[in-house]
């Protein structure tokens, strides 16, 4: 009698371990599926988000080049951002030494030279998108300079003036920010001046474009997951 029931123990106690070990080894496999799933979606965030770091909103104006403003004297630059306008001349950065010592080279973005009728000293360059910041070198060897970031309707978001650009005169860069700019304008008020350049033109969008490689990456993320879940990994 003691016999039989100190078996019938065994074979409860047995049953009881397998249970258990059934049971661990369910929430394991749960444990393991959720982890994998949780380091799989973690992989196609990176992913994800070192594609969109790549997309750099911002780029350069030096008027060297047809990509960067070589040809606006006669047509719109067209970008990933909009469009961009520029009302003035383009004249070789050669005048001011300083200018030239600041990073200036090639040709520049210069104020129109006075006119007859207008008298005409200014410059814009205009943005078919919102800037957040600009930075630029500058220069003249004579006069002054004023330079202006404008939003849509003209209203002044942040400004320059720098009395005197003669030699030895600091010729930058500056940089003016501020929400919604849309153009850059600058003149030189002295009667008669005709030079009053502006290079290397650091362009700063308000926001990021993300990059086509954000996408791609991020479906060859999610279509890994499809393959593990087929799989039975996940």
């Amino acid at each position: 009698m003691e016999l039989r029931i100190f078996s019938e123990l065994i074979r409860y106690k047995e049953k009881v371990m397998k249970s258990l070990i059934k049971t661990c080894s369910v929430k394991h496999k749960r444990i393991t599926s959720l982890t994998k799933s949780t380091i799989c979606t973690t992989v196609i965030l990176i992913l994800a988000f070192t594609a969109n770091s790549f997309a750099v909103p911002s780029f350069t104006l030096d008027a060297d080049t047809p990509a960067t403003g070589s040809l606006l004297i006669s047509q719109p630059l067209v970008t990933s951002y909009g469009n961009i306008t520029f009302i003035g001349e383009l004249n070789p950065a050669n005048w001011d030494p300083d200018f030239i010592a600041a990073g200036a080279s090639g040709d520049a973005f210069d104020i129109l030279n006075p006119d007859a009728s207008a008298n005409a000293q200014t410059a814009e360059l205009l943005f078919g998108f919102d800037v957040l910041s600009l930075m630029f070198s500058y220069g003249g060897n004579a006069g002054n300079i004023t330079i202006e970031a404008r939003d849509k309707d003209g209203g002044v978001v942040d400004s320059f003036y720098q009395a005197d650009t003669m030699d030895g005169q600091p010729a930058g860069p500056i940089t003016l920010s501020g929400t919604g700019i849309r153009s850059l304008y600058w003149t030189d008020t002295v009667e008669d001046m005709s030079y009053a350049a502006l290079d290397n033109i650091e362009v700063t969008a308000s926001a990021v474009i993300p990059s086509p490689s954000a996408a791609i990456l991020t479906g060859i993320g999610v279509s890994f997951v499809g393959w593990l879940r087929k799989r039975k990994i996940v």
